[in-house]
């Protein structure tokens, strides 16, 4: 019988046996390890219940971890996922042309925090914000990071570790809608994958409360939407089991008005915590929590629903500042919230700079630590 002719494909050997289809493609390990870190790999994890996206790149070390095990090349290592800019321990087979198979990646913290939660608002309309009345950048402050884009994975892994290391149990995240500008919500999934293995969670805080008054149709629609898109997510913050969400207010609300409203179109089992007003307490239809939202004051206390504090507000358009940053009386304040004994103890905010109440690092406070003064209070204070 005629030997079975021997055909070169990037740099692999293909036999063909005589009245066959051809064979698959015999790699050696080295050409195997040069597959895996030559390119990038997009996977989805089907063994999770949440099935995790991924974007995996490999440096020639890690592609180290690939190893020949009875033919096949089997891979137990790290890996560096680009859509959270984190590093992730994996497994699985890689096989030819340079597909991953049978792929694990880690397991979700399925945890969720109990009271008091201590959360700060957050937000994540950058660069939008950094613009404003034809000024750049709107701020008086210039934070550690420079003027980021929030839509950058670098930029939300150091977020995270800046609020792990405050000792933080979630961020509110400043919500404009599904179509809402600025783009809050085309970024909010990078949040929730960036916060999946940690036992940090996330809520959305609704903002167009505030300005338009929607009505409970659209309150249900929004709702649903929070639920089917958001709220099966390991990182989405709950409360006995219901997705949390903070609801904005504007200077006209009553009892009818926001209260009763949102009691109606909230249908499928949301945790709503609403903004309060002037005789909140008094209204026949009660949310599951009230809080407040003014960073010109130190201190306000809601307790036993909330406890607000706020390191300053000195917006980059007013002469003087509402509220003057000093990091002693900021110490007490942070004392005084673990004291209250409130189930939301709420910081405003973490990176909110047009008004100047962010407690993010920034050049003007920035610390040994690298987190910044104001973080490193929480650090020391926080249970």
């Amino acid at each position: 019988m005629k030997a079975a002719p021997a055909v070169a494909l990037a740099g692999a050997v293909l036999s063909l046996t005589p009245g066959q289809a051809p064979a698959e493609t015999h790699w050696t390990l080295a050409q195997a390890r040069g597959a895996l870190a030559n390119r990038s790999f997009f996977v989805t994890d089907e063994t999770q219940p949440d099935q995790p996206d991924y974007d995996l790149t490999f440096t020639r070390r890690q592609a180290g971890a690939l190893h020949a095990v009875r033919r096949r090349f089997v891979f137990a290592g790290v890996a560096h996922d680009r859509l959270t800019d984190a590093d992730v321990t994996v497994r699985f087979e890689l096989r030819r042309p340079a597909r991953l198979a049978k792929f694990h990646g880690p397991a979700a913290d399925l945890s969720q925090p109990a009271f008091p939660i201590r959360a700060a608002f957050y937000y994540a309309w950058y660069p939008e914000a950094w613009s404003r009345r034809s000024l750049f950048p709107y701020t008086r402050f210039e934070p550690s990071l420079e003027f980021y884009d929030t839509g950058d994975a670098a930029v939300v892994h150091a977020h995270l570790e800046a609020m792990l290391y405050a000792r933080l149990n979630a961020g509110i995240y400043s919500w404009w809608g599904p179509a809402g500008y600025p783009m809050t919500d085309v970024r909010f999934w990078r949040y929730l994958a960036a916060a999946r293995t940690t036992p940090f969670r996330w809520a959305i805080y609704y903002e167009r409360e505030g300005y338009d008054n929607p009505s409970v149709e659209k309150i249900r629609s929004d709702l649903e939407y929070i639920r089917d898109l958001y709220a099966t997510k390991p990182a989405y913050l709950k409360v006995d089991g219901r997705f949390v969400v903070f609801v904005y207010g504007g200077a006209d609300d009553t009892c009818s008005s926001l209260s009763q409203r949102w009691h109606d179109g909230n249908t499928v089992g949301a945790y709503i915590v609403l903004k309060a007003f002037d005789g909140y307490r008094s209204c026949g239809t009660q949310p599951e929590g009230w809080h407040e939202y003014s960073a010109d004051l130190p201190e306000y206390n809601l307790a036993p629903d909330s406890f607000m504090i706020s390191p300053g507000f000195d917006e980059a358009g007013s002469a003087e500042p509402r509220l003057a940053r000093d990091p002693a009386r900021w110490r007490a304040d942070v004392g005084a919230m673990v004291s209250s004994g409130a189930r939301w103890q709420l910081v405003l905010s973490f990176n909110e700079w047009a008004e100047g109440t962010a407690v993010e690092s920034a050049r003007e406070w920035a610390s040994p630590s690298g987190f910044g003064t104001y973080l490193d209070v929480l650090h020391e204070l926080l249970p």
